[in-house]
């Protein structure tokens, strides 16, 4: 280092260079040209600048200047005391000026930058004898990883001060102001990555900071709400209607929300409909740092559901249609046939006769229209609280005599912990003794039909299974008994089956059915309590 200070002070003497005075002439940035450099190394200096306040803070009360400069050695900033900027300016050094040996004589800049190496010079060593006053320290920098950018940073303070640990201080700045840097891409092309990804997604994007003050805002987020992203940023998220109080639950309370489907109108003819889920982002240490929420636009998906359930609903109406055509259309031929032969007969007895048939086939007409009308619309349930074991066996006595006829048995078991539920007793038993009756048509003979009852394990609903060794079903025919007018009995219309679904459905329970061929079926009902 002292050979590099001696040889760069026998330059300036055979410069011929007064060591009395500093030279006015020196190469000098246009303001215009200064900006664009301090552009350039706007984030170094932004980060020196943080660092060098630091350090001042720890150096108060005694005068210390740092200077910041390019590869070039052109001062691009400087901070501390105002002393010694004003010394220095008098001096013609201020921002915009290069430091080099033709100007400033021997200084630490120019020598740092040519040995690319820590250099200290203290008083006497500088050539000017103006700064023998001054001891100055610099160290170069060069940051590849961040668009590789050179220069130095250097304190200035009096020969008074003067401390060899400056130059380590200033090392170890330079190291924290790279790693700094490195730390500062790194989150950079992460949040870039971020951003590219939340405004690019086909999901709407909303987080929120602990307070629930909105941090991300995304454009598909902004085509959802019909919001604009800079009117709501850095605002409350709770306003909101549709979403807000489920922020609300996930920051206070730490809920998390999936699936809830949103719908956004925007006009009467306008509507978006959204799966909404929404989680609160906690740390490693349980704190509450904010909230995620994504919008899933499914309004194509509901349309298409909403056209292909119409189109299953007039496919449904269609055949029922034509079920209940052809189900009346038997009756009504055999009426005509009945009101011609009364045309034609003047017997007593045989007008009576017809008469009596006419009265029977309206009669099942007018039933096959209210099994259909109940089909279709079932009355909703009157509930009365029932004691439930006294039901099923007034029930099983209702069906006995049928089950006689086939010489089948119908026994029960009951759980003993049911007692009352809370039901609509007509329409249950109209179930009942429809799947009782469809037990006993699909028996033989010699058969048995199991009733049982049993709680459900939280206590709040309840089942009843009836199960016969009848002659089962195919899976094919099991997966049609819900649909109107499908029978498996040669004089079956098709109606009973779907009746009780609707019942039971009007009930808020659901009903299921398992058979094998040629070894018998099993309902189970169940319902609620209460």
């Amino acid at each position: 280092m002292k050979q590099w200070i001696e040889l760069s002070r026998q330059r300036c003497r055979d410069r011929g260079m007064d060591p009395t005075k500093i030279s006015s002439v020196g190469l000098k940035l246009s303001d215009n040209q200064l900006q664009v450099e301090k552009e350039r190394y706007r984030d170094i200096l932004a980060v020196i600048q943080y660092f060098a306040e630091k350090i001042l803070s720890l150096l108060a009360g005694k005068p210390h200047l740092i200077l910041v400069n390019n590869e070039q050695g052109y001062i691009l900033d400087s901070y501390g005391d105002e002393g010694f900027k004003s010394i220095i300016y008098n001096y013609g050094i201020h921002e915009g000026i290069k430091c080099d040996e033709e100007f400033m004589g021997t200084n630490v800049v120019t020598l740092a930058l040519q040995e690319q190496a820590p250099i200290q010079i203290v008083g006497e060593e500088h050539y000017h004898e103006m700064l023998g006053n001054t001891a100055c320290y610099c160290v170069p920098f060069h940051f590849p990883m961040y668009h590789n950018l050179s220069g130095t940073i250097a304190i200035m303070t009096s020969v008074e001060h003067h401390n060899h640990t400056y130059l380590a201080l200033l090392s170890n700045m330079a190291d924290s102001i790279e790693r700094e840097l490195s730390l500062r891409m790194t989150n950079q092309n992460q949040n870039l990555i971020q951003q590219l990804v939340v405004n690019n997604m086909r999901n709407g994007i909303i987080m929120t900071d602990e307070r629930g003050i909105i941090t991300e805002f995304n454009a598909y987020a902004e085509k959802i709400t019909g919001r604009n992203r800079e009117s709501v940023i850095h605002t409350p998220v709770f306003p909101f209607e549709h979403f807000g109080s489920y922020f609300y639950q996930a920051l206070k309370y730490r809920k998390q929300f999936e699936n809830i489907e949103l719908s956004f109108r925007y006009s009467l003819d306008q509507k978006n409909v959204c799966l909404f889920d929404l989680l609160p982002i906690i740390n490693e240490k349980g704190e509450i740092l904010g909230a995620f929420a994504q919008f899933r636009d499914i309004t194509d998906r509901v349309v298409l559901e909403r056209q292909f359930i119409n189109a299953e609903k007039f496919s449904a109406i269609g055949k029922m249609a034509a079920g209940l055509a052809h189900e009346i259309r038997n009756p009504l031929t055999s009426i005509i046939g009945f009101f011609q032969l009364l045309q034609k007969s003047n017997d007593p007895q045989k007008f009576q006769n017809y008469v009596g048939l006419i009265n029977t086939e309206l009669q099942n007409m007018k039933q096959l229209v209210s099994d259909f009308v109940v089909m279709a619309k079932p009355s909703t349930p009157e509930r009365k609280a029932v004691n439930l074991q006294e039901f099923l066996k007034d029930t099983i006595r209702f069906m006995d005599s049928q089950a006689i006829l086939k010489n089948t048995s119908i026994t029960a078991i009951y759980d003993e912990s049911l007692t009352m539920a809370w039901i609509d007793p007509a329409q249950i038993k109209q179930v009942l003794v429809n799947l009782i009756q469809n037990a006993i048509d699909s028996i033989d003979k010699n058969g048995f039909i199991q009733l049982s009852t049993k709680m459900g394990a939280n206590n709040k609903m309840f089942q009843i299974s009836i199960e016969d060794n009848g002659v089962g079903m195919t899976k094919e025919e099991l997966a049609q008994i819900v649909n109107p007018f499908f029978s498996t009995k040669e004089n079956g219309v098709g109606l009973g089956l779907s009746i009780c679904y609707r019942i039971i459905e009007n009930h808020k329970g659901n009903m299921t059915a398992t058979s094998r061929k040629g070894i018998g079926t099993k309902f189970e009902v169940t319902l609620p309590l209460s």
